[in-house]
């Protein structure tokens, strides 16, 4: 109980801090949002796009589940490597490590967190693109793309933890997180349909975890028959995720790099 109580503490603590930064906020939902805004109105005249597996969605189903993945990965990615090396550098973890608090609570606290920030930008692209672009979703396809965003956290949260050793700066970290997730981005059908791009570079995306996540979301909520959900996005992303804290499980560590 005790650890689980420190946990959730150590969530409510960073979910504050994360209110209290306008910047933080602007990345982590106003962009997606706002990119929603931008390719839809872009690529509305084009009614139907062909998603990653063939299909013909719509614009704004394409982009809700696309940009939502974005968002998912950026945020995640992102925040878990700038925070988790943020502590370290600064010593926090150190100390964490040395105090009575369980080592876990810490990084147990960052994931709770995470998931709160990813459900809830998940809970404001569905608003939106219901409400303002008339996206119609079945129930059960919103129920899959919940469980696609808890997938989505618990990958890209292994991934991020695995790549603290070789991030020494927070600095460093704010700038590989934006850069692999929009590199990703262009090549897992998140900006441009898939038929755009070489088939050589979709197939190797097919074995990236982005590219599972954002078109499983956008299957989700164009389908109009099914559950929604793919064993092979649970396949992709799962192995990533346990290879991933496989990974942090031998490389974390708890004292600063650079000192």
């Amino acid at each position: 109980m005790r650890f689980i109580r420190l946990s959730f503490a150590q969530a409510v603590y960073n979910l504050r801090a994360y209110l209290r930064s306008a910047r933080t906020v602007a990345l982590g939902v106003v962009m997606p949002v706002g990119l929603l805004v931008i390719l839809s109105w872009v690529f509305a005249h084009q009614g139907r796009i062909a998603a990653a597996a063939g299909y013909q969605i719509s614009a704004i189903a394409f982009y809700a589940g696309g940009l939502t993945a974005y968002g998912l990965m950026l945020g995640t990615f992102t925040g878990v490597m700038v925070a988790v090396v943020s502590a370290r550098e600064a010593g926090w973890l150190k100390r964490f490590r040395g105090s009575p608090m369980p080592p876990g609570s810490y990084l147990t606290g960052e994931i709770i967190f995470n998931v709160v920030i990813s459900l809830a930008l998940v809970i404001v692209m569905m608003v939106i693109s219901t409400l303002v672009y008339g996206l119609h979703v079945r129930m059960v396809g919103l129920v899959a793309v919940f469980c696609y965003a808890l997938l989505g956290v618990f990958c890209f949260t292994a991934i991020a933890l695995a790549i603290t050793r070789i991030i020494t700066t927070p600095e460093m970290g704010s700038s590989v997180g934006p850069f692999v997730t929009i590199t990703l981005s262009f090549t897992s059908g998140v900006f441009l349909p898939p038929n755009l791009m070489p088939h050589w570079l979709t197939s190797v995306s097919n074995y990236l975890p982005l590219e599972p996540l954002a078109q499983s979301m956008q299957y989700a909520l164009a389908m109009h028959a099914g559950t929604g959900f793919e064993l092979r996005t649970f396949i992709v992303l799962g192995i990533w995720g346990v290879v991933g804290f496989a990974v942090a499980q031998r490389t974390f560590t708890w004292q600063p790099l650079r000192r």
